[in-house]
């Protein structure tokens, strides 16, 4: 069989239900609705849309999952401010069977905490086998050391860390041993055990994501402003041992379902242009960035 035959073999067309999903995501509804969630910053209404239509192009998993899910994943990922599936690695909708879950990466979680305007630096890193590492803290603050040691390979992280320095003074420091970072990760997290899971195939990222999630969570100061609830939020947002447990989502009431969805609609709150189906085949194309 040649390969244009497999290729044909393989391909298969679009559900009605899935055509609908990318159509929604098209409409005025939704363009309204990512406009009113995306909090105040750079990210444009057309930017992250666009952001959402490459992410099914490039993941074709998400169209297997149940539209209502991918949508209500992508208002949460736009309530935060931060672009799902993209190169930044802020976000990721992640489709687990058929249902799409909205999880935060650890560069994501970093925006969140600059976002806040509480801290003028923030690093993490790990502590690896030769690394020189001292820590300690008591009634005169903390303090700690770390030199890395410069060798072609350092191995595997025994301790993670992460710290920042706060505007009006002090350090926020957060670590944590390697045991540590596993059993939260047993603990928390749905898919540790998958051979997919990032926790099998990137488990610096996971662990790095752990302790800093941690140090917004339990050592940085906490804010009532929009970008300090923001970060408090997602702090806790995928931690969760049982699906029975109510789990925060967006403050949207009504969540917007493909099969509600009346593109014809005029919205009384943000005046939005008509979207062009010819860009059907790049997604992309369809949001060209505006000229500064």
């Amino acid at each position: 069989m040649t390969d244009i035959k497999k290729a044909k073999k393989r391909s298969v067309s679009l559900t009605p239900k899935q055509t609908s999903l990318k159509e929604t995501i098209k409409s005025k509804e939704f363009f309204t609705q990512i406009s009113n969630a995306l909090p105040q910053g750079n990210l444009s209404t057309k930017r992250y849309i666009s952001a959402c239509l490459t992410a099914l192009a490039v993941q074709p998993k998400l169209m297997q999952c149940q539209p209502s899910s991918v949508l209500k994943s992508m208002m949460e990922s736009a309530r935060f401010g931060l672009e799902p599936n993209s190169p930044l690695s802020e976000a990721a909708l992640v489709p687990y069977g058929k249902e799409c879950t909205f999880l935060i990466e650890y560069r994501g979680m970093m925006k969140l905490a600059w976002n806040t305007g509480l801290i003028k630096s923030l690093d993490y890193d790990k502590v690896c086998e030769g690394d020189e590492f001292d820590y300690s803290k008591g009634s005169n603050g903390l303090s700690f050391h770390h030199r890395p040691s410069l060798s072609a390979s350092r191995g595997e992280g025994k301790i993670y860390y992460a710290y920042a320095e706060l505007k009006h003074g002090g350090t926020a420091f957060q670590v944590m041993t390697r045991e540590d970072i596993l059993a939260h990760a047993k603990q928390f997290s749905r898919g540790y055990s998958a051979k997919s899971s990032p926790w099998q195939t990137d488990f610096d990222a996971m662990a790095y994501k752990t302790v800093i999630r941690q140090l917004c969570d339990k050592k940085l100061p906490k804010s009532t402003t929009e970008h300090g609830i923001l970060m408090n939020e997602a702090a806790h947002i995928d931690d969760f041992v049982d699906e029975s447990e109510p789990r925060h989502l967006t403050m949207q009431e009504n969540e917007l379902e493909v099969t509600s969805v009346d593109i014809g609609k005029e919205s009384s709150v943000t005046p939005v242009p008509e979207f062009d189906n010819s860009y059907e085949e790049d997604p992309a194309l369809a949001y060209p960035q505006e000229n500064e």
